[in-house]
C-alpha cells in the first residue's frame, strides 16, 4: 500500500515511469482499440463497408504506426495519426451526418498536436506548427458542419438508435483524449520543473561549494564573510575566523599518493563540520586549508578549535592497508570594528604560520604565548 502511495505520488509530482516510446506505443493501441470498437458497431449496424475500412485502420495502427514508433520515427507516425484522425472524421461525417459525433474528433486532435510538439525536440517551429495545425481542425470542422447542411448523408439513420450511440460513443472518446493529453501536459511540465530545480541545485552546488569536499568554496565564504563584516559595522556583533592547514599535508601526497590525500581531506572536512555547531560556516579555502566562521570571540573560538584539532588528531585514519597520521595547526583571530576583512583572514594566516614553526598541532591565537596543544 505503501508502494502504491509513492508511486501515485511521485506522478503527481512529474515523475516520468514510461519512456515516450512507452505512452506513444499506449496512444496508438488506444487509437487501434477506438478502430476496432467502430468496426464492430458498424458490422452490428450493419455498414460492412465503415466496419472494413475500420477494421483496416485498426490493423494500421497496431502494425505501420507502431513500427514508426518502434523505428523512434515519432514525427512520420504523429503526421500519419493526425492526418487518418482528420480524414476519418471528415469521411464519416459525409457518410452518416452531425448526429454521429465524428466532427468531434477534429477538438480532440488539437490537445494532441500540443502536447506531442512540446514534449518532441525535432519541432523547429514548436509555435508555429499546433498553431497551423489548430486551425486545419477548424477548417475541417466548419466544411464538415457547412457540409452537411446543404447535403444528405450517405447512409441515414434516423429511424434507429445508432446515431445516439455513435454520437455518445464518439463523445465519449473525444473527452477521454481531452483529458488524457490535459493530464500529459501537466504531467510532462511538472517533469520539466523537476528537471530544471534538479539542475539549478547542481549549478548552485558547482557556484557554491568545493567539488571534492562539499565543503563552501572561497568564494561562497567572502559573500557571507563580507555579510558578517557589515552586520559587524551596525551592530557590533563580533565573529571570529578559524584558518587550518593539515599538517605536512605534502608528506602524504608524495608517500601514499593524491587518492589518499583526497581521502585525508575528504575525511578531514567532514571532522570539522561535524564539530561546528549549526551556523557557523566552514570552507576550503584553498589547497589544504580550511576556513572556519564562528559565531564567538576569540576565548571560545580557540576553544573549539582546540576540539577540532583534537578530534583529528584522535581520529584513526586508515586507506587501503595503511594508517596515516594526521594532524592539523589552526590559527584564530577575532573580528575588530574598523578592522578589514583581509586584515583579519592575514592575521589568523599569521597565527597558522607561527602554529608551523612552532610544531605543528596546536592552536595558536592573539601572540605567540597565546597557544593550546
Amino acid at each position: 500500500m505503501n508502494n502504491l502511495h509513492h508511486y501515485i505520488e511521485s506522478i503527481r509530482q512529474g515523475e516520468s515511469y514510461f519512456s515516450f516510446e512507452r505512452k506513444s506505443n499506449i496512444i496508438a493501441y488506444m487509437l487501434a482499440a477506438i478502430h476496432f470498437i467502430t468496426c464492430i458497431i458498424f458490422a452490428l449496424i450493419p455498414l460492412i463497408t465503415l466496419s472494413i475500412i475500420n477494421g483496416c485502420f485498426g490493423v494500421f495502427y497496431v502494425t505501420i504506426v507502431r513500427n514508426l514508433i518502434k523505428q523512434h520515427k515519432y514525427t512520420t507516425a504523429l503526421y500519419i495519426s493526425l492526418l487518418e484522425v482528420l480524414l476519418i472524421s471528415f469521411f464519416e461525417t459525409f457518410c452518416l451526418g452531425l448526429t454521429s459525433g465524428f466532427i468531434l474528433y477534429n477538438i480532440s486532435m488539437i490537445s494532441a498536436i500540443f502536447y506531442f510538439t512540446f514534449v518532441m525536440d525535432n519541432f523547429k517551429k514548436k509555435e508555429i506548427i499546433p498553431l497551423v495545425f489548430s486551425l486545419f481542425c477548424v477548417a475541417s470542422y466548419c466544411i464538415s458542419y457547412l457540409l452537411m447542411q446543404v447535403m444528405e448523408p450517405v447512409y441515414l439513420l434516423e429511424e434507429s438508435h445508432w446515431p445516439n450511440i455513435l454520437h455518445i460513443f464518439n463523445a465519449l472518446v473525444t473527452f477521454a483524449f481531452l483529458i488524457l493529453f490535459s493530464f500529459l501536459f501537466i504531467w510532462e511540465i511538472k517533469a520539466n520543473q523537476g528537471k530544471l530545480a534538479s539542475q539549478n541545485k547542481q549549478l548552485h552546488e558547482i557556484a557554491h561549494k568545493d567539488p571534492l569536499t562539499r565543503l563552501m568554496n572561497r568564494r561562497n565564504m567572502n559573500q557571507i564573510l563580507q555579510q558578517e563584516m557589515d552586520q559587524l559595522k551596525s551592530t557590533g556583533k563580533r565573529f571570529s575566523l578559524i584558518l587550518g592547514d593539515i599538517d605536512d599535508f605534502k608528506k602524504v601526497n608524495d608517500t601514499y599518493g593524491h587518492d589518499v590525500g583526497d581521502y585525508v581531506l575528504v575525511t578531514v572536512s567532514e571532522i570539522i563540520s561535524n564539530s561546528v555547531r549549526e551556523g557557523d560556516a566552514v570552507c576550503r579555502w584553498g589547497g589544504e586549508e580550511i576556513l572556519i566562521l564562528v559565531h564567538d570571540p576569540l576565548g571560545p573560538a580557540a576553544n573549539a578549535a582546540e576540539r577540532i584539532r583534537k578530534n583529528i588528531a584522535d581520529y584513526h585514519f586508515h586507506y587501503e592497508g595503511h594508517d596515516i597520521n594526521v594532524t592539523m595547526t589552526f590559527g584564530v583571530s577575532e573580528s575588530i570594528p574598523g578592522y578589514r576583512l583581509d586584515a583579519l583572514v592575514q592575521q589568523a594566516d599569521e597565527h597558522l604560520y607561527t602554529g608551523k614553526k612552532s610544531g605543528k598541532n596546536i592552536v595558536v591565537f592573539q601572540t605567540s604565548t597565546n597557544t593550546i596543544s
